[in-house]
């Protein structure tokens, strides 16, 4: 006979206190991952942030915000010599962000290094962009490039960046904190709609925001911080809006501007954004899109976008002079030197000059098995930028590290496979840089050139600059006999016509 267990009046009790602790645990919610944990605090950040600068109505009611002030830039990467401390110029700068049409216009007031002053008003106006040369009156449409960047510009201006963050709150987290300026702060990151993180960090104190980041690839610095400093908060119509913004680039300062007026929500006059008449022509293309004309028998200029390249072809071999912009122009320039001249490999490449914009494909070229040939204030910006980290966006010299092989001449240096001659001839210093190479063909009297003369693509030829006048001088102390002029950018053009625009500067000089 089984014997029946009596539960004593504690092991009932003990019983319940086990169900009630397992009926408590199943009611409470699991604890929160790293990501929700992340992302409540990121929104606290910047639910405060918002708050600070005037709280989210006000943020929603500016249609537009104009400004006016001026500053300088330092042209890092556009300077005399490749290193720091570079040169500067002053700016005058209005603009007008119309946030609720998403469109905008800044006309900018420089004078551009090899002292040529310029003039500009950008605009971008719905799903088109164009620039206006305010004097020449020259308009060129924007490349697809320069329209997202100009759309990335609306969406980060200082009065919309809150917003933008908040219309990407599902990719919003917390980095942790930080210091800057000396100051604690809070940082928070989002994504933006183009895939860009960008680390917002809010002031411990006054929980405005003070600087952003983004962290991508740099054609020429590779993995690369760029930051946007804000300082100098104001109250504008109950939104606080700073009055200074500085950019900075690897850690050095590129731009900084300081405004003496901000207005918000001013009608605009509808005619700033509209197209000049005649209608603007296509948009420029991508950075990919390459043309080839023939300049002469073994002579060619690969043409589109805004920069352009010449190639000779020799009997076994190519050299390139210029590999501008970055690693997808250059790539599609040397696809079309293999198809017009198959066989022949680029043996060698010729950057006219360090500027970013003209060297930035030269990892392309070198991966492809090209010496670079420079002057030799430029070699170790040349092996520096070969081996620069690129884990971003690694390219094909990334993927296969190699050393760039460099040489490097003074003066003059003659490439020849005996039938045909190309000529390098370093003519700097120059206003514009102080080691500047031309290509000559003396064969074809063609000379190539960047920067140095400005040949529109339309329009009038502008007065020649200080860097065109020596151009002109340095070719004719040389003795090189000269009639077709090929360029980086623009047109190409008349030694004569160069020549008496910079005659005609000369004459009102001595007057």
């Amino acid at each position: 006979m089984k014997q029946r267990r009596r539960l004593t009046r504690s092991t009932c009790l003990g019983l319940a206190l086990v169900l009630a602790a397992t009926a408590t645990a199943f009611a409470q919610p699991a604890a929160r991952s790293l990501s929700e944990s992340a992302y409540a605090r990121a929104r606290e950040v910047l639910d405060a942030a918002v708050a600070a600068a005037g709280g989210r109505e006000a943020l929603r009611s500016l249609r537009t915000v104009s400004r006016k002030g001026s500053g300088t830039a330092h042209n890092q990467g556009q300077s005399l010599v490749p290193e720091a401390p570079y040169t500067t110029r002053a700016l005058e700068v209005t603009s007008v962000v119309d946030l609720a049409n998403r469109r905008g216009a800044t006309e900018t007031a420089t004078t551009q290094q090899g002292a040529i002053p310029g003039r500009t008003r950008a605009v971008l106006a719905g799903d088109s962009g164009f620039t206006v040369n305010l004097v020449t009156n020259v308009v060129n449409a924007v490349s697809p490039g320069g329209l997202a960047g100009m759309r990335t510009a609306v969406r980060r201006d200082a009065a919309a960046l809150l917003l933008t963050a908040e219309s990407r709150a599902e990719t919003l987290r917390h980095l942790g904190e930080g210091s800057f300026d000396g100051r604690p702060h809070q940082v928070v990151t989002f994504a933006d709609t183009d895939g860009t993180q960008i680390a917002l960090y809010v002031d411990a104190a006054t929980r405005l925001v003070s600087k952003y980041e983004t962290f991508a690839d740099n054609p020429v610095l590779g993995d690369t911080l760029s930051e946007v400093v804000f300082s100098d908060y104001r109250a504008v119509d109950g939104v606080k809006l700073p009055f200074r913004m500085t950019s900075r680039t690897a850690g050095e300062t590129t731009q900084d501007l300081v405004f003496r007026e901000v207005e918000v929500n001013a009608a605009p006059a509808p005619a700033l954004f509209e197209p000049p008449s005649p209608p603007l022509p296509s948009a420029a293309p991508a950075a990919g899109g390459v043309t080839v004309r023939k300049l002469a028998d073994d002579v060619y200029l690969a043409e589109g976008g805004s920069h352009h390249s010449l190639f000779v072809a020799f009997a076994d071999h190519v050299v390139l002079v210029e590999a501008p912009q970055g690693e997808e122009r250059v790539q599609a320039v040397l696809a079309r030197i293999a198809e017009t001249v198959p066989g022949r490999p680029v043996k060698y490449v010729v950057p006219t000059h360090h500027h970013y914009d003209h060297s930035g494909g030269l990892r392309a070229a070198i991966a492809a098995g090209a010496t670079v040939i420079t002057t030799p204030g430029n070699k170790p910006f040349v092996e520096t930028l070969a081996r620069g980290t690129r884990t971003i966006r690694p390219d094909a010299l990334a993927r296969a590290p190699k050393p760039a092989r460099v040489e490097t001449f003074t003066t003059k240096k003659v490439l020849t496979d005996g039938t045909r001659t190309l000529e390098l001839h370093d003519i700097g210093p120059n206003p514009h840089v102080k080691e500047a190479v031309i290509a000559y063909l003396p064969q074809h009297r063609i000379a190539f050139q960047a920067d140095l003369i400005a040949l529109p693509a339309q329009g009038p030829l502008p007065p020649a600059s200080p860097a065109t006048v020596d151009f002109v001088r340095k070719v004719r102390a040389l003795g090189l006999q000269v009639d077709t002029i090929a360029g980086a950018h623009g047109r190409t053009g008349t030694m004569e016509e160069v020549a008496k625009a910079a005659a005609a500067v000369e004459a009102q000089a001595t007057r």
